[in-house]
């Protein structure tokens, strides 16, 4: 055999034991065996520094939210300032529609006010009578005071007429002294008629008094008939128009002002570490992507059910315990973008911050607990 054969020749294997068969031959790729990576520490570092994080984050996730007292029982609230009218009438003239905006003062409706401008006139002309009736009676004051002078004067001289008639006694004697009574008695009379007209007079001032009064509702009256904001903010519920007769009393419009804050139902369990000054977020259905930020301002002294028309009657044999529910209010922090698209009766979510408490300055204070859970 050549070299070159010998070295084309390839070693066989040998057959498997217990093959009577010809033995196989090797395939033509020849099968790779991996050698193990060598691990590097940094991963290992990293991986358990992610486990530690994402143990820490989960035990503050359930740390929070056992602090946290939440409730989507909550809704946006704002005042609202009903206007009816003082008097009765038809409206001659409205200046506001549904939604506007209005500034305290600014006129809302007028009210046709010839009627009351009559009655204003009519009270006028009663009082120039009852100050007429007062000059009249002070005229008869002085009237009388000339009487009394007058009486007085007729007394006087009469007792000087006496005077000299007691220089002689026989004369003083056979005439007497009637002269000198009658001068007095006449004196009396006038005197009673001047207290009279006195009296007259605190009549007549009481009757200007009285007429002025009448005056004055005529012309409060007469100024009714223009209906003025009292507030300032948009007006809602307008159920009047131009051309109505309204009566006084009656429920004309609404306006709601600018301020917004919310009012949410929590269950009474869940006031236990309640506190006023905690800190809230707030996020209303209408855009929950723009949560907001605000603070408990108080809570209502009494469950919602204590103030209905017919509160509970818990005295009773048929009683079954039911859960109440206790208003909380909550303002927002100024400054914040979403608040001015709030809207009165809106739906919220609220969930309050009870890891806080309140310092005494009136800031919030953090507790322990709370610093310790926010570290990790």
């Amino acid at each position: 055999m050549s070299k070159a054969d010998s070295t084309s020749v390839r070693a066989e294997p040998p057959a498997p034991v217990g093959s009577n068969g010809p033995p196989v031959p090797p395939s033509d790729i020849q099968e790779l065996v991996a050698s193990p990576k060598r691990r590097h520490p940094w991963v290992i570092l990293a991986s358990m520094v992610l486990l530690l994080i994402i143990a820490a984050t989960t035990t503050s996730f359930f740390v929070a939210g056992g602090s946290r007292e939440s409730t989507n029982d909550a809704y946006v609230e704002g005042r609202v300032v009903r206007i009816s009218p003082k008097v009765s009438g038809q409206v001659i003239s409205l200046r506001v529609d549904d939604n506007d905006a209005v500034k305290a003062g600014d006129l809302l409706l007028e009210i046709d006010p010839v009627d009351y401008q009559a009655k204003v006139d009519q009270a006028t002309a009663a009082v120039a009578a009852a100050q007429s009736a007062v000059e009249q009676a002070k005229a008869a004051v002085l009237r009388a005071e000339a009487n009394v002078g007058e009486a007085q004067a007729a007394a006087r001289a009469a007792a000087t007429e006496a005077i000299r008639r007691a220089s002689d006694y026989r004369r003083y004697a056979a005439m007497g002294t009637d002269g000198v009574d009658a001068a007095e008695k006449k004196a009396v009379a006038p005197a009673a008629e001047l207290n009279v007209a006195k009296t007259n007079i605190g009549s007549a001032e009481a009757q200007v008094a009285a007429a002025k009064a009448q005056l004055r509702f005529a012309q409060l009256q007469l100024q009714y008939t223009k209906v003025y904001a009292p507030e300032s903010g948009n007006v809602t519920k307008r159920n009047v128009e131009s051309g109505d007769f309204i009566s006084a009393g009656q429920p004309l419009l609404a306006i709601v002002r600018t301020e917004r804050w919310a009012v949410a139902n929590f269950k009474e369990v869940q006031l236990r570490r309640m506190r006023i000054g905690q800190p809230v977020e707030v996020k209303v259905d209408s855009f929950p992507d723009t949560p907001l930020r605000g603070h408990v301002q108080s809570l209502q002294s009494g469950t919602g059910s204590r103030f209905e028309l017919l509160p509970p009657e818990n005295a009773t044999g048929n009683w079954v315990k039911v859960v109440q529910r206790l208003p909380v209010k909550i303002v927002f922090e100024p400054g914040q973008p979403g608040v001015e698209r709030l809207e009165a009766g809106m739906s919220a979510e609220v969930r309050v911050d009870t890891r806080k408490t309140p310092a005494p300055g009136g800031g919030v204070e953090r507790s322990a607990g709370s610093a310790t859970a926010e570290a990790r």
